[in-house]
């Protein structure tokens, strides 16, 4: 069975999840799960219950990080055999409009992502300071390893499991978005990127993990693309030294 599967992590989105569920099932009818970061608000309990046969949930006691969300997501995807997953926002900055293409295109593609920033009238209202260290980040990467990635940093993104199966994440945090682009990277795997909105609605939003410092922020970056160049390399040479 082709099984798909929306993935949507959930902290404390009590002023969103109620409207994003709906908008969600207007356009996607098929199974979801909210994995639910330990929220303190009262998101929780709409998320009990929405909860039917194709709607399900998962709790982490204590908050471990959007990375670690996504990671359980994709635990419970591929031991369920789900083929087709997409990951989206519930805080309304990802339109679910999008997610009927983004499962055609991983019919010929391994991944698809979603990017804001191919046309620049969709990024007009990002804030700069994001907009800095994403296009700074999309730069180094193109620079290390000849591969351009637009919008690293977006979380509307669709995988296979054949990718999901080979793919080492570790990343707890905000970082795995990136991660993610670097085992694509490794692995060498065709990918699609389509134009998706940047919407923003709240500008007050923050980040957590020590992350909301734009100069913090892009050192944790820098740090998980020099660890990840070295396995890379690392790798590369093990298969050279195996084939002479």
């Amino acid at each position: 069975m082709n099984k798909n599967l929306v993935i949507c992590p959930v902290y404390n989105e009590e002023k969103t999840i109620e409207k994003f569920y709906p908008w969600l099932r207007n356009y996607y009818f098929e199974d979801v799960i909210f994995i639910d970061d330990g929220s303190s608000d009262k998101s929780k309990n709409f998320l009990c219950k929405i909860k039917n046969k194709n709607t399900f949930l998962i709790r982490h006691p204590q908050r471990k990080g959007y990375g670690a969300s996504l990671i359980s997501g994709f635990k419970f995807g591929l031991e369920e055999d789900y083929k087709k997953i997409v990951t989206i926002d519930a805080d309304l900055q990802h339109n679910p409009y999008h997610l009927k293409k983004i499962f055609q295109q991983l019919n010929e593609y391994e991944v698809v992502l979603g990017s804001r920033y191919i046309r620049i009238d969709k990024f007009l209202d990002v804030p700069r300071q994001r907009l800095i260290v994403n296009r700074y980040i999309s730069k180094l990467i193109k620079n290390l390893f000849s591969v351009s990635f637009s919008d690293p940093f977006c979380g509307y993104r669709g995988y296979t499991s054949s990718f999901l199966k080979r793919v080492f994440l570790k990343e707890e945090s905000y970082g795995l978005s990136l991660e993610i682009l670097l085992e694509l990277i490794r692995l060498r795997v065709p990918f699609k990127e389509i134009s998706v909105e940047a919407i923003y609605f709240d500008f007050s939003r923050k980040f957590l993990d020590g992350l909301n410092n734009p100069k913090m922020r892009l050192l944790y970056y820098l740090d998980i693309i020099a660890k990840k160049k070295k396995e890379i390399e690392d790798e590369t040479v093990f298969v050279c030294e195996s084939s002479s």
